[in-house]
């Protein structure tokens, strides 16, 4: 968890949304900018969602995360026009385990 202050993540109500994807709707880039785990993040890794998002391949971008070593980020753009495909569940209510924070 990358957060600076946990008494403000535990002093929101948090959800989580399931989301079926298909995996043609994905798109996994080949290649990543080097140390693309730093934070603050780099420009070369903003640079990569920018030009997905522009070129609008796909609804979704699936990037490995920082965080948690060997899971991964999916991120969603609305304005594709598949994006309706995806199947979006109900928000489940959801808290962080304070052992965790």
């Amino acid at each position: 968890m990358h957060a600076e202050d946990t008494n403000l993540l535990a002093a929101i109500r948090w959800v989580m949304i399931p989301v079926e994807i298909e995996e043609s709707l994905i798109y996994v880039p080949k290649t990543l900018p080097s140390n693309w785990w730093r934070t603050p993040p780099l420009s070369a890794t903003r640079r990569l969602g920018a030009i997905w998002a522009k070129r609008s391949r796909t609804p979704v971008l699936r990037v490995p995360s920082a965080v948690t070593r060997g899971e991964f980020n999916y991120v969603l753009n609305p304005r594709h026009p598949d994006f309706a495909r995806l199947r979006i569940g109900k928000a489940v209510a959801f808290a962080f385990d304070h052992g965790t924070l």
